[in-house]
């Protein structure tokens, strides 16, 4: 394994992917299918929703009668398409090197094509018998004003696309921020790497953590290391290690950390592996 951290070498590798401009392509291409995808859903639930509605705002009987009756296929076709693509869209963000972010973006582009899908689907909802009450159920019957309920549904095609819109913008929000926080660790660790001090350490302990990424394990492991003062120190860290390169204890590790700064474990970078004893010109 590389003496540099893992995390570090992935980082570059997306540097380039990202200056290339081809893996941002992709994902573009990749999201607008996406969104497309769970627009059919939105606009299949109307299909969908649309006889529920008029059961809360009509009177039994003739009021109950939606031309939606048929087999809901776009929701389907939308739902299935869309959960499959979710998972090449999360794939291809990832090579971004945008961190959780890339776990969210899917989320983003779903709730804002439900939101476009309602929105299309707005004028095609049956309209009611009557605004603000339902019909007599015998004729000469007094009409019933309408309840909560039915007002809720009534007003349900303005309401729910602007609440999916909201709540992908509150998720697209959160996405840059984890990406610009995941953006600011890197630009850190390759600065501790180019200019920070550079000691020799060994691996103390290593922890499962029982996730697995890609078929890898995700490892807490512990290094021992003395800083430029001759001070003994540890530090955690957590990465994801090929089957049958995880780190055990004992095994040699280098360390590069800010002298200003060494008790700061997020500003101290990592990296393990048999060839780390051997880096020449290390205190």
């Amino acid at each position: 394994m590389s003496t540099v951290d893992p995390r570090i070498a992935r980082a570059q590798r997306e540097e380039r992917s990202r200056r290339s401009g081809a893996a941002a392509t992709v994902a573009v291409i990749v999201g607008l299918v996406h969104l497309g995808l769970w627009a059919l859903v939105g606009f299949g639930f109307g299909f969908l929703y649309d006889t529920m509605r008029l059961m809360s705002i009509n009177q039994v009987g003739e009021g109950w009668s939606s031309p939606y009756d048929d087999v809901p296929w776009l929701f389907i076709v939308g739902i299935f398409g869309g959960s499959v693509v979710g998972f090449l869209f999360t794939a291809r963000l990832a090579r971004l090197a945008l961190g959780a972010a890339a776990l969210i973006g899917p989320f983003v582009t779903a709730f804002f094509g439900v939101a476009l899908g309602l929105a299309l689907f707005h004028p095609l909802w049956t309209p009611p018998q009557s605004f603000g009450e339902k019909l007599g159920f015998l004729d000469g019957e007094p009409a019933e004003p309408w309840g909560f309920d039915a007002w809720l549904n009534y007003s349900l095609p303005d309401w729910l696309p602007i609440v999916f819109a909201a709540l992908g913008a509150v998720l697209l929000v959160l996405a840059l921020l984890t990406a610009s926080a995941r953006r600011r660790k890197e630009k850190r660790m390759v600065a501790l790497v180019e200019a920070g001090r550079r000691v020799r350490g060994s691996v103390s302990e290593v922890r499962p953590t029982g996730l697995e990424i890609n078929g890898s394990p995700h490892l807490e492991f512990t290094v021992a290391f003395r800083d430029h003062l001759g001070t003994e120190r540890w530090v955690t860290k957590k990465g994801t290690f090929p089957q049958g390169s995880e780190p055990r204890a004992g095994d040699p590790a280098l360390v590069w950390f800010d002298p200003e700064r060494v008790d700061d474990q997020k500003n101290i970078v990592v990296g393990v592996g048999p060839e780390a004893a051997a880096e020449p010109g290390i205190a």
